[in-house]
């Protein structure tokens, strides 16, 4: 099993290793318990460049080759990978990797990354307990609180960008007279400064659902507060304040449907209830829902229930 960086096992502070294998390309990486396959073809090339502190070991691998990477990072430590910009789609456990994700993974445990061609990763490893102390003494923040169980963090593209530059500028500076101390420090700092802007991010992410689930529930409403009187979309639009795309993209999210389709398919369901709870005749009860080209409806209501307004009618519930 992989050992965390200690004072009895002192590493050299910054090391460059070059590999044309990709078994040999992992065990270049110090410290890590870990296994690469090679998955495209031709002459494997890669390359780690390392920084070793007393309770941080920061890295950028590189690779010409797609790998199957089975990793493991040292005990009681937090693992920050950080795919470069434009390093192709990568997959975490088998999940695809959005292009502003930071992966994250605690204690030492087991993951699978599946990297693309060409890439640049940077990596991070952090002694949990340190980490979090300095969080704590720095900003008053917790650690816990900022990861909430995450192994995928998102940030916008121009900070994950900004966030690799100063990871490459600290890896340069230590072979500069930038001390082991102030080193520390600054991977600290740029790692609050990641979660915090993570953590922002996610708080977009739900406020912007949570309006988009709004707009779905006022076009409910409406539709449901004159259900004879359908409305379009450019209404709609000018209604809700809305662009036809904005309209477009929380009807897609919320409900898988378009405004229309959503707004149709609530007039469907309207017709069966009338007709399965009153006495009451397939066109009067489509008129009485906005639908006025009866022969277009029964294709959609059968399309939607499996059967013809009629045999809903033929047999009411009491």
């Amino acid at each position: 099993m992989p050992t965390a960086p200690n004072a009895s096992r002192p590493a050299p502070l910054l090391r460059k290793t070059r590999a044309r294998d990709a078994d040999e390309h992992a065990h270049n990486l110090s410290r890590w318990n870990q296994t690469y396959d090679q998955l495209s073809p031709g002459a494997f090339m890669g390359a780690v460049t390392e920084l070793w502190l007393p309770k941080t070991q920061v890295f950028v691998e590189t690779a010409n080759q797609s790998l199957r990477q089975s990793c493991a990072a040292w005990p009681d430590s937090i693992w920050f990978g950080i795919p470069a910009p434009r390093s192709g789609v990568m997959r975490l456990g088998g999940k695809p990797l959005a292009a502003e994700a930071v992966c994250v993974r605690q204690h030492g445990s087991d993951f699978e990354l599946h990297t693309a061609p060409d890439f640049n990763l940077y990596g991070v490893v952090v002694d949990r307990d340190s980490f979090g102390d300095y969080l704590d003494r720095e900003a008053h923040q917790d650690l816990d609180t900022l990861l909430a169980g995450q192994d995928v963090l998102h940030l916008p593209l121009e900070l994950k960008a900004r966030l690799c530059q100063d990871l490459g500028h600290i890896l340069a500076d230590a072979g500069s007279r930038d001390t082991p101390e102030h080193l520390q420090e600054r991977i600290f700092a740029t790692l609050g400064r990641l979660l915090n802007a993570a953590s922002a991010q996610t708080l977009r992410g739900v406020a912007t659902q949570l309006q988009r689930q709004r707009t779905v529930e006022q076009v409910r409403e409406y539709v449901l507060a004159h259900p004879d009187t359908p409305i379009s979309i450019p209404e709609l639009c000018q209604r809700l304040h809305l662009s036809r795309r904005a309209l477009q993209n929380c009807f897609e999210d919320i409900t898988g449907l378009s405004p229309l389709a959503y707004m149709r398919t609530l007039r469907l369901n309207g017709v069966r209830r009338q007709l399965r709870s009153q006495a009451s005749s397939v066109g009067a009860a489509a008129y009485a829902w906005g639908f006025s080209h009866l022969s277009q409806f029964a294709q959609d209501y059968r399309k939607l229930f499996g059967e013809r307004p009629s045999d809903t009618a033929a047999h009411p519930q009491p």
